[in-house]
């Protein structure tokens, strides 16, 4: 079975269609803290970040469920951390209780990875208990100041409204496709069985194309596995082997 290249575009599209809007904020949202000297306060951000959220959130084309830049540590101030978040279509300001949100942050790997690498992250699937208490993804950039990280833009989408999304694209691939995540967890499904965060196919990352798996499921039972890395993403699709035969 051959993967049809625009299955895989498809899926693709989504993920780089998203970064590219929370890339744009570099230049608005870093020029906030282009004095180190004048390090800004928290409602100076939230001025430049909440229209940009709003704008991203209202775009019909993307079901995101939240958007926002989060600070790095000491770089307001008035706070040690700080979190300008929206969310849904509405754009309601996250308002954290949670005390300890710095502390939150910084062991999430959506907000260490872009940090540490300087490279947009793609996080997920986990139950966001910080914004909205349901699986979800996260698209994360880092946002630079005179070569420095200031802390990082991104947005959440659902892992329910990612699978309406992508369902049609992976069900060309395969109607028993998946898509994992860089640690082998499934991101989403063309069939409704396979449930999103369930360990698949741990190690992909590193092999070479069509090498064999191994697979922590027996979901697929015992037929040959093969998969197709997302281009220039953290991710891949993944599928039985039976169906070959039978289309070929």
């Amino acid at each position: 079975m051959t993967v049809a290249p625009a299955s895989t575009a498809t899926i693709a599209q989504f993920f780089e269609q998203v970064t590219g809007r929370i890339q744009a904020w570099a230049d608005p949202v870093g020029a906030v803290f282009a004095d180190p000297r004048l390090p800004p306060s928290r409602r100076e951000v939230d001025a430049v970040v909440q229209p940009l959220a709003v704008e991203l959130l209202q775009d019909a084309t993307l079901p995101l469920a939240g958007a926002g830049f989060v600070a790095a540590p000491s770089v307001l101030n008035d706070a040690q951390w700080h979190m300008a978040w929206w969310q849904g279509t509405t754009a309601e300001r996250l308002l954290s209780v949670i005390e300890d949100v710095g502390k939150i942050c910084a062991r999430r790997e959506w907000f260490t990875v872009p940090l540490q690498t300087r490279r947009p992250h793609i996080a997920g699937p986990y139950v966001d208990y910080l914004c909205t208490d349901e699986y979800t993804m996260t698209i994360t950039t880092p946002i630079m100041s005179s070569g420095q990280p200031v802390g990082v833009a991104g947005a959440d989408i659902l892992v329910a409204s990612l699978e309406s999304l992508l369902e049609e694209a992976l069900s060309a691939i395969h109607p028993e496709a998946v898509l994992v995540n860089r640690h082998g967890r499934i991101v989403a499904a063309a069939d409704s069985h396979f449930a999103a965060g369930t360990l698949m196919a741990p190690g992909w990352p590193g092999q070479e194309q069509n090498a064999p798996l191994s697979l922590r499921s027996a979901a697929f039972g015992s037929e040959t596995v093969q998969w197709q890395p997302i281009p220039g993403l953290p991710l891949a699709v993944i599928y039985p082997d039976y169906i070959r035969s039978q289309k070929n």
